[in-house]
């Protein structure tokens, strides 16, 4: 069943086994013979050429330069030069090494493709794949094997296999794959696949082939004798074995070189078999046994079943089997690692031989260093930890956690291990000191970035390779690749304190991740050597379904420590994503759970990338290239990428980012267009006259773009700042209009006047730039709205109906929003220039064709103009700063003015449809008014003007549109055209053409004049003659008189608003009581009016003969009544004067001014005559009882009470008064009668006035309206200035001061009781009086009366006269009156 002899070798030859040693004379024969097997095979010459590229499976103890082959075999120095240079068996020569050199530097060139690249680590898609690997060809599985020491890569199936060498100076040169059949091979695709590996040798390297289930050996010591396509030739150079010992079902699962001439294969079981392919005389033969401890090697039937199932020789739970080298001639060293975390350590010979030097368990001290380093709880079950893989370290540690060196006896290696639950596996790279047997974790990295659950499957294909010079760790798995840097860490006290407790920073760490979806899958690895001088460190991966890729870490920069270099960043991977992820379809950029970046980090790297785009600062971006609008089309698919990548991956962007984001890309889009435009300006252009857009980056300031290098031989201005200063787009639009004007200038300034053609060339560049810019803006804006976010049903042409969080738009800036203005109007006048310049006959204008297009582009322009003042307004107005909204609501009713002049002058232009349209699409509805009436205007002027029937009928029917538009506007628009049509007519003055409208225009101007309360002079009289509401006439009328300030027209106002008020009572439209209170109200602002013409009429007679001059007039006021009173008191004589102006001129005095007027004339410049004199005061008082505020306040109305009260009282002087020596009753009394305060009570007592509210006694007058308080309690003063208030309170101050003497010196509060009871009683006495003289009267009536009666009947009998047909009586004044 299977061989119980373990050493027993098996050689199967066809050939003579004895070889003759060659000379160096047989070499032309030698090479003679290869080049017709070379021929023979398919193999070309160019198929052995040495590979400068060198591989090492990490750091092998003491020879830290020798190469690894499939990240586990080694090769000695010796045999790596030989493998380089064939043609040199013992030393390489200087030349050599040269060649060398210069074929590593050129390695760039060989055609691969890089699939990403960062700072850290590239990883690049090798050129040199077989046609018969990529995955369009076969998804057939197959098995790869990589020789890095010399270059060549075997793929096995199960019955070929396909050998071909990857690594050559130019893609181009590489040589076809060669196609092997393979010996003894299964056609069962369940079985596993054969394993493979390339034998490097001289001339030609051989191939090595084991059928992992039947154990059959198959070896060619040259790829010419495998690739033969005579199978019996092929055979015949074939040796051929098979592995002994085998078990059934047991079947190989890995190959590891051991070199010289040896292999170790691992098997299912768990045993490890060694194999060598020549004997000790060095000839080619199959030899293999097991690994076994010596304690097993007993004979005997027992015994070799004792060998088969037990003992130390068969670990079963097999991890990994590394070799490394050994400190003694012909011998290895090999370790064999379980996944439990047993280690043996075992000395194999050249000759076969071996022994088990120690064996020992890690597992404990693993979990305890795992445990120190805080990553797994302290209580785990041992059961979880599983090694996976470990691999062969220097004995001088360059890993960054390690700084001390240690014996040359220690072997130190790096194990992977896991600690599984059933979400997570936790990754753990241990550097392991074993000195003897003793083992000594020295440090710990936890990997952190890379968690996915490692099964019993997946655990066989995980792979830890660290190539040199050892500076990184690659952990292979089959979908991922897990990079550790192992970066040595400058020595400081922190690090040190660190190194003691096990636990440093963490190094760097990242993950290389390939697509799932697309069933890539690691199927063979091994690490590379770079050239000499070379710090790189790399390996190749063979990709089932792709090919081959190489992974390469770059050593650090100068200055760059290792803990900064230890930082993955949300920039480095946004940037790998974006200018990678839509390169190629290998590499998964989605990122993983592990690596998590704050919000404000994703952001704000989000917005580097787009400007590094833009500015073309990004390393990954090209800055010159034979296109530029490829080179613009690349950075515009990188900023779409970057969005898609960061809306699928990083949700939620906050909108401020959002916005930013989509800004770039809009100018990177407009920048795309004003380049078209750029290409299509006619190259012919006259020499002397300059392409506008070479002139706008030369004016641009230095601060606002960056300059030209012209040491760089940068000569291209426009195509620099399209490179590097896109971003600043902002920048360069507002310059088409004042280029324009600026060249306009010079021109003139120079006495070389810019000609009308070479002006408007210059306008339609403008255009072209400013139109190609704007409007792709706004267009991206819209239809990429849904990309960024943002919902494209909120945005009608690019214009959001609200900006609230919106940060500033590039398109609406200041400088944008008046240079599109600007450019607009820069046509229109030109087109004014145009015209003046046919009339006087000057022919240097443009062309028709020219002259058309950027008329046409005028109203383009002018809708520009309407979006970006339209997107400022909003942008300012949804500020939360109070003052930002306040700008906002002046710059929309800038706008709203220059958007109608712009309309406007389309229409001068004959664009009224496009200004109609443009009008419409904004809503800009008293645009539409004035552009309407203006139209109507001019078509009217022109039929005056028209001479032929045919001119008029065409006009009016012009005239009969515009005016249906007008009506449709009412039904379309309703009270918004409305407002605007009749305010466009109200602002011309010809409101009074309203009164005759339409009856479609009827409500709606009743509802204008409602909603306008300061039309109410005309809103009256459309209630009347239309709505027949005299009620509401009659609201109007009181309005209006408020607002005029004549006296006349208030009282016509005042009197036809109660006619109204009647005729609003008489048809029933309002009721009584509410018309009484009305007219009551009506009737108090009348009494003012009244007093006020009484007053003028009063003073006018002062003014009889003066001048017909206001001035004049108040001047000659000012001297006969405002000379005495208001002396000394400078406020109020100049409140008096103001007063007099307004008098003067009939302007309406308010209620408190008129009270004030009066109260501070002068007593002795009235005429006594008139009577006015006497109760001039009485009348203030009374105006003062019937005001009513709206407020209602009674501190107001008391205040001016008590003031006008003190001053009645202030006109006498009660000192001299109250000198009564020498004077008699009659005497004194007849004094006290002639004081103004006597004749005002009198005068009260005898008209009610005090009945309600008597005289307030001259005491409580004190103080009143002499503090600042007192002056403030009335919302009089809320507005007066302090400067004023102030006078105004040492004006009143002297006024209080009088009283007080009036009191003290003049004893008025002893006189007040007297004289306010002789008042009563001169009051009570002129009482009887009149009614005593009315009784009189009376009774002389009744009895005339009777006497008349007496005589008639006497003359005509009783009943003679008709009653009431003649009647006689007698008046107040006694005179007989007829007819009564």
């Amino acid at each position: 069943m299977f061989s119980t002899n373990p050493i027993a070798p098996v050689v199967t030859s066809q050939r003579n086994p004895r070889r003759r040693q060659r000379t160096d004379s047989d070499e032309s024969v030698t090479v003679q013979q290869l080049s017709k097997k070379l021929k023979r095979s398919g193999i070309t010459g160019e198929s052995f050429q040495p590979s400068t590229a060198r591989s090492a499976n990490g750091h092998l103890g003491g020879n830290s330069s020798t190469p690894s082959q499939n990240g586990v075999g080694n090769h000695t120095e010796k045999q790596r030069e030989t493998a380089e240079h064939p043609s040199s068996l013992n030393s390489r020569s200087k030349e050599a090494g040269r060649k060398t050199d210069r074929t590593s530097k050129g390695f760039k060139g060989d055609g691969s493709i890089e699939l990403t690249r960062n700072g850290t680590y590239a990883v690049t898609g090798l050129a040199t794949t077989p046609f018969q690997l990529q995955p369009q060809r076969s998804s057939e599985q197959w098995r790869g094997e990589l020789a890095p020491n010399i270059g060549f890569a075997v793929a096995t199936y199960h019955t070929r296999a396909l050998v071909w060498r990857y690594h050559h100076s130019n893609a181009t040169n590489s040589s076809k794959p060669l196609t092997i059949r393979l010996l003894h091979a299964s056609e069962d695709s369940s079985q596993p696949l054969p394993l493979g590996t390339i034998v490097p040798s001289s001339p030609e390297p051989g191939l090595l082939i084991v059928m992992p289930v039947s154990g059959k050996v198959t070896y060619w010591e040259s790829l010419s004798s495998a690739a033969s396509v005579d199978l019996g030739r092929q055979k015949q150079q074939a040796v051929q074995g098979v592995v002994a010992g085998m078990t059934f079902g047991e079947h190989a699962t890995n190959i590891i070189e051991a070199e010289p001439q040896g292999f170790l294969l691992s098997l299912s079981s768990g045993r490890v078999a060694h194999l060598t392919i020549a004997d000790p005389q060095g000839r080619a033969s199959i030899h293999s046994r097991i690994l076994r401890s010596s304690d097993t090697q007993s004979g005997g039937l027992f015994g070799s079943l004792r060998n088969v199932f037990g003992g130390t020789s068969w670990p079963k739970d097999l991890a990994a089997v590394k070799v490394g080298s050994s400190a003694q001639k012909g011998q290895r060293q090999c370790a064999i690692g379980t996944a439990k975390g047993s280690l043996q350590l075992w000395d194999l010979n050249w000759n076969g031989a071996h022994t088990l030097k120690y064996e020992m368990d890690l597992k404990p001290k693993l979990l305890d260093s795992i445990r120190d380093t805080g990553a797994f709880p302290k209580d785990t079950d041992r059961q979880y930890l599983q090694v996976l893989d470990f691999a062969f370290l220097p004995a001088v540690v360059t890993g960054q956690e390690v700084t001390s060196t240690t014996s040359k006896s220690a072997t130190r290696l790096l194990m992977l291990t896991a600690i599984s639950s059933s979400t997570n596996s936790r990754y753990n790279l241990h550097v392991l000191d074993i000195v003897d047997d003793t083992v000594d974790v020295l440090v710990v990295h936890p990997i952190s970035c890379y968690t996915t659950v490692v099964t019993p499957e997946s655990s066989k294909q995980v792979q830890l390779l660290v190539p040199e010079p050892g500076q990184t760790a690659y952990i292979v798995f089959a979908e991922s690749v897990v990079l550790v840097s192992l970066e040595e860490i400058q020595e400081t006290p922190d690090s040190q304190l660190q190194s003691e407790a096990r636990r440093l920073p963490d190094p760097f760490q990242d993950v290389i991740d390939f697509r799932s979806d697309k069933g890539y899958q690691v199927v063979g690895c091994a690490a590379e050597v770079p050239p000499k001088g070379h710090h790189d460190s790399s390996c190749i991966l063979m990709i089932q379904g792709y090919g081959l890729i190489k992974v390469t870490v770059a050593p650090l920069e100068d200055g760059v420590s290792s803990t900064e270099r230890a930082t993955i960043t949300a920039e480095t991977k946004l940037q790998q994503a974006v200018f990678f992820g839509s390169q190629q379809s290998l590499l998964d950029f989605s990122g993983r759970s592990e690596i998590q970046f704050s919000t404000e980090d994703v952001q704000n790297a989000a917005l580097r990338i787009s400007r590094s785009i833009t500015s073309s600062s990004s390393k990954y971006l090209p800055t010159a290239g034979p296109s530029m609008e490829q080179q613009l089309q690349r950075r515009a698919n990188a900023l779409a990428d970057l969005i898609r990548y960061l809306r699928k991956y990083y949700q939620p962007l906050d909108a401020a980012t959002r916005w930013e984001l989509f800004f770039e890309a809009e100018k990177l889009a407009a920048a795309t267009a004003v380049w078209q435009i750029y290409e299509d300006v006619p190259k012919d252009v006259p020499r002397g006259e300059k392409i506008l857009l070479d002139e706008i980056v030369e004016c641009i300031s230095e601060e606002e773009k960056s300059e030209n290098q012209p040491d760089q031989h940068e000569t291209d201005a426009v195509r620099h700042w399209l490179i590097h200063d896109i971003w600043r787009l902002e920048n360069l639009v507002p310059w088409t209009s004042a280029a324009v004007t600026l060249l306009h200038s010079e021109s003139v300034q120079d006495g070389r006047p810019m000609s009308l053609a070479y002006r408007a060339r210059l306008i339609s560049e403008a255009n072209d730039i400013h139109l190609a810019a704007l409007e792709t803006a706004y267009v991206f804006r819209q239809t990429n709205a849904t990309l960024y976010g943002f919902d494209e049903d909120t945005m009608v042409e690019g214009l959001l109906s609200t900006l609230k969080d919106m940060p500033q738009t590039w398109t609406s800036t200041g400088h944008i929003c008046n240079a599109t203005h600007k450019l607009a109007v820069c046509f229109q006048d030109y087109a004014l220039d145009i015209e003046h310049a046919n009339s006087d006959g000057v022919d240097n204008g443009p062309s028709p064709k020219l002259f058309r297009k950027i008329a046409d582009e005028n109203t383009r322009l002018v809708e520009l103009s309407c979006k970006t003042h339209i997107e400022r307004s909003r942008l300012l107005q949804s500020s939360e700063d109070v003052e930002t909204r306040n700008r906002g609501l002046q710059f929309e009713h800038e706008s709203s003015v220059s958007r109608r002049d712009l309309l406007k002058g389309l229409v001068d232009m004959g664009q009224y449809l496009a200004a109609i349209r443009l009008g419409e699409k904004y809503g800009d509805l008293e645009a539409l008014a004035e552009v309407l009436e203006s139209e109507i205007q001019c078509s009217q002027e022109d039929l005056h003007n028209s001479t032929t029937d045919e001119e008029r009928e065409e006009i009016g029917a012009k005239i009969a549109i515009c005016e249906r538009q007008v009506d449709s506007y009412f039904d379309k628009y309703g009270s918004g055209w409305a407002d605007a049509f009749f305010a466009r007519f109200v602002a011309q003055g010809r409101i009074a053409n309203l009164l005759v409208h339409g009856p479609k225009q009827r409500h709606h101007l009743t509802s204008f004049l409602r909603a306008h309360p300061e039309l109410s002079s005309f809103g009256w009289i459309n209630e009347v003659t239309s709505e027949g509401n005299y009620a509401a006439a009659a609201d109007d009328l009181r309005r209006a008189q408020e607002q005029t300030d004549t006296v006349w027209a208030r009282k016509a106002q005042l009197s036809m608003a109660k006619l109204a008020n009647m005729a609003a009572s008489g048809e029933q439209q309002t009721e009584a009581d509410k018309t009484t209170v009305l007219n009551q109200a009506m009737d108090k602002t009348m009494d003012l009016l009244l007093a006020q013409d009484q007053l003028l009429e009063i003073l006018s007679e002062t003014l009889k003969g003066a001048l017909n001059d206001t001035s004049a007039k108040v001047e000659i006021l000012m001297q006969q009544h405002g000379k005495r009173f208001v002396k000394g008191k400078p406020t109020l004589r100049l409140a008096m004067r103001e007063h007099f102006v307004q008098l003067v001129e009939d302007r309406v005095l308010d209620a408190e001014d008129l009270i004030d007027t009066i109260s501070l004339l002068d007593e002795d410049s009235l005429n006594p005559a008139e009577g006015f004199r006497d109760r001039r005061f009485l009348v203030a008082l009374r105006l003062v009882r019937s005001l009513s505020f709206k407020r209602g306040e009674p501190t107001r109305k008391n205040l001016l009470e008590d003031i006008v009260w003190r001053r009645c009282i202030i006109q006498d002087d009660w000192p001299a008064i109250n000198h009564t020596e020498f004077k008699d009753d009659a005497a004194v009394e007849a004094k006290t009668r002639t004081t103004t305060l006597f004749k005002t009570l009198c005068e009260g007592f005898k008209t009610g006035f005090w009945d309600d509210k008597p005289p307030r006694q001259p005491s409580r007058l004190q103080a009143a309206g002499t503090t600042i308080e007192s002056l403030l309690a009335s919302s009089r003063y809320d507005h007066v200035p302090e400067s004023t208030l102030l006078g105004l309170l040492r004006d009143l101050e002297i006024e209080n001061n009088a009283l007080q003497e009036c009191m003290e010196k003049g004893r008025l509060s002893e006189w007040w009781i007297g004289i306010v009871d002789a008042a009563k009683l001169s009051a009570r006495n002129e009482a009887d009086r009149i009614g005593n003289e009315r009784n009189r009267v009376g009774a002389a009536e009744q009895e005339f009366r009777e006497e008349m009666e007496r005589q008639d009947i006497a003359a005509w009998g009783v009943g003679g006269a008709v009653a009431g047909e003649r009647r006689i009586g007698m008046d107040q004044e006694g005179d007989v009156v007829m007819g009564m």
